[in-house]
């Protein structure tokens, strides 16, 4: 896979395992009938998969801060926001938590993207977040799309 090959092994196969939970939303939201839990549970345990991954990301941003000195100490504030609109998402509607977690999800890649060409992330990391961001945000809109057709 050319995403794996990009990066390192352990770290693409990290990042795309990290898809998951999303991948068997999605699959349970075509087959509702084979989710073993009640539905209601699981909506929630992927908003707060969701919301864990932002809390990441924002954590992610304050490393590369206190390591490398990359960014200003705004850094530290947008950082948070991650957290806080994972926070937010999980108190939502799952229609309206979703759609939160693909804006906070294409803001924190657009953000490493940018910076992957800036040079003050590696331009590996950079490919691998936008790979990882697109797949996260079709995979969520997808879900989307099914549950208002399906409502």
């Amino acid at each position: 896979m050319w995403l794996i090959q990009s990066f390192s092994t352990i770290t693409g196969i990290a990042a795309l395992l990290g898809l998951l939970p999303f991948l068997a939303g999605l699959f349970f939201t075509i087959f509702p009938g084979l989710l073993p839990i009640d539905a209601v549970i699981y909506e929630r345990a992927m908003l707060g998969y969701g919301a864990a991954i932002l809390s990441f990301l924002g954590g992610v941003r304050w490393g590369i801060r206190l390591g490398s000195g990359a960014g200003s100490e705004l850094t530290y504030v947008a950082g948070i926001l991650g957290s806080i609109l994972g926070f937010v998402t999980v108190l939502m509607p799952v229609e309206i938590g979703l759609t939160m977690l693909i804006i906070g999800f294409g803001i924190y890649g657009a953000w490493d993207i940018w910076a992957g060409f800036q040079g003050t992330l590696p331009r590996n990391y950079a490919h691998m977040r936008s790979v990882m961001t697109a797949l996260v945000c079709a995979v969520l809109a997808i879900i989307i799309v099914i549950r208002l057709l399906s409502a």
